[in-house]
């Protein structure tokens, strides 16, 4: 067994802290939750908690992360600085795609999120995450391109956490359309200034 591999033992109790956290979220808020609540309903002990978590902020803050990283590995639009300009419609949809398909995966954290925790700090989370990850890909930008960076996240963003939090009445297939056709000519003139 290789240094790396993650005890199976580990996995499965962070499982449990995890679906543990987000239920009582759903049922107390998060401010009300104490580790010992945690520890009750993971059925595991104050001290095991502990071997994972600082406490209550980190595990809210590393499931937060966790969740982020699985959108910004699934929103990638292959983009290097030498070939920033071959992004086309079909790439730029199956992105959306596949961020959609990664949210609809863990809709549960997601919705508690947006509805129980502090919606503006989370779609901050996100906001920035996608932010960094874009900014990653196309290097330094213009004032310009900054504002228009900002503008386009922002929407999508809005437009994620409105689905998020109405997914039973808004098909995803129309949201990608939608924002498809909203912003593909608009990353396109971004682009365009690189």
């Amino acid at each position: 067994m290789g240094k790396d591999k993650i005890d199976l033992r580990i996995l499965k109790t962070r499982k449990a802290i995890k679906e543990a956290f987000l239920t009582l979220i759903q049922t107390k808020g998060y401010e009300r939750i104490t580790i010992q609540d945690i520890a009750d309903e993971a059925m595991i002990n104050r001290n095991t908690f502990y071997l994972h978590y600082v406490d209550k902020p980190d595990l809210m803050e590393n499931l937060c992360h966790e969740s982020i990283e699985k959108l910004n590995v699934c929103f990638n639009l292959g983009i290097k600085e030498q070939d920033i300009h071959a992004i086309d419609k079909e790439m730029f949809i199956s992105s959306l795609n596949e961020m959609f398909k990664a949210i609809e995966a863990n809709i549960v954290f997601f919705r508690t999120m947006l509805s129980q925790y502090d919606q503006s700090n989370f779609s901050t989370h996100l906001k920035e995450a996608l932010k960094k990850f874009i900014l990653s890909g196309i290097g330094d930008h213009n004032p310009k391109m900054k504002v228009g960076l900002e503008y386009m996240i922002s929407g999508l963003v809005g437009v994620i956490c409105m689905w998020i939090l109405d997914s039973e009445h808004l098909a995803v297939e129309e949201v990608i359309e939608h924002l498809s056709e909203i912003h593909f000519n608009n990353v396109l003139d971004l682009l365009e200034n690189i």
